[in-house]
């Protein structure tokens, strides 16, 4: 995705070791669309794609509190989250560790629902297209476009410099 390779240009303003850190791969949007994005984005700032910087997990806070020296061992020292919970958990399990965000790591996560950097998703516009899509299918009429991707933004909050 798009969000993604923003995601990774902005932390590869000080970072070549930059951690993806997922929900579930077997979903599509973390295993093909999100993961497509890092790797597009690592591509574009002349990054190598390292497997051993790709981190799994559920969506739950402990893992992501569980996954932080795991992460800190690989030598990342930034991570695109796909989802905030999880970064809340690895935010805090860096603080646990003795990290300091975002003097020694940088995160930037997916949903914007907490005080972090994050990818700012357009909410209402992803309601209204939904219902104007869902009307037009109930009416049984065409659909000129089945895929529609709407702007996105980066809010810079305390995770990044």
């Amino acid at each position: 995705s798009k969000a993604a390779q923003d995601a990774v240009a902005l932390l590869a303003k000080h970072h070549d070791k930059i951690a993806f850190v997922s929900g579930p791969l077997i979903d599509d949007i973390n295993g093909k669309v999100r993961l497509a994005g890092y790797k597009e984005g690592l591509k574009k700032k002349g990054l190598p794609f390292k497997e051993g910087l790709v981190f799994e997990a559920q969506y739950k806070y402990q893992e992501g509190y569980q996954l932080a020296q795991r992460v800190i061992n690989s030598g990342a020292t930034a991570a695109y989250v796909t989802e905030d919970e999880l970064a809340a958990g690895l935010l805090n399990g860096l603080f646990a560790a003795g990290k300091k965000v975002p003097e020694d790591f940088e995160i930037i996560t997916s949903n914007d629902s907490t005080n972090m950097t994050s990818i700012s998703q357009p909410i209402y516009d992803l309601g209204a297209v939904a219902m104007r899509m869902l009307t037009k299918i109930m009416n049984k009429e065409e659909l000129e476009e089945k895929e529609i991707v709407l702007n996105h933004g980066i809010r810079e909050r305390g995770t990044t410099k």
